[in-house]
């Protein structure tokens, strides 16, 4: 294996979110029905907008997962709550990121927009995913209580 293709899964998100900020710094604003740079705009808004919910769903479920963890008798970190999400979703980050691969527009100008709409959607199927874990997971504190 390439060095390169080691360091892919690294680096593509460090380029969407550079690629975001240069469309930021170029004042290009979402435009669903504009030109190519415009609906990349939109794409990269709507994933920033996934994924921010992403992380606060995750922030609540990780904080559940050290609740539980508290009131439980662990043998060892890696039989945590806490380690079992973490190694989830790092699993799924690279899944979702080798799932979004580099987009069928083969380096055109709408790769960047195919793969931020693929994460968008994968990223939106996660959110609601760890939301109904977090639903079950507080029904069931509440059913033993």
């Amino acid at each position: 294996m390439t060095p390169l293709r080691t360091l892919l899964p690294v680096l593509a998100p460090l380029i969407l979110l550079w690629a975001t900020s240069a469309l930021a710094d170029d004042d290009v604003g979402c435009n669903p029905d504009g030109t190519q740079m415009e609906m990349n705009a939109c794409a990269f808004d709507d994933l920033q907008a996934a994924d921010d919910e992403l992380n606060a769903v995750y922030r609540e479920a990780m904080d559940f997962a050290r609740s539980e963890d508290a009131n439980a008798d662990i043998q060892s970190d890696e039989d945590s709550a806490v380690a079992t999400l973490k190694k989830a979703q790092r699993e799924w980050i690279r899944t979702r990121d080798r799932q979004c691969g580099e987009g069928s527009a083969g380096g055109g100008s709408m790769q960047s927009m195919e793969i931020a709409n693929c994460r968008t959607e994968l990223t939106q199927q996660r959110t609601a995913e760890l939301r109904s874990l977090l639903e079950d997971g507080r029904a069931a504190n509440e059913d033993t209580q």
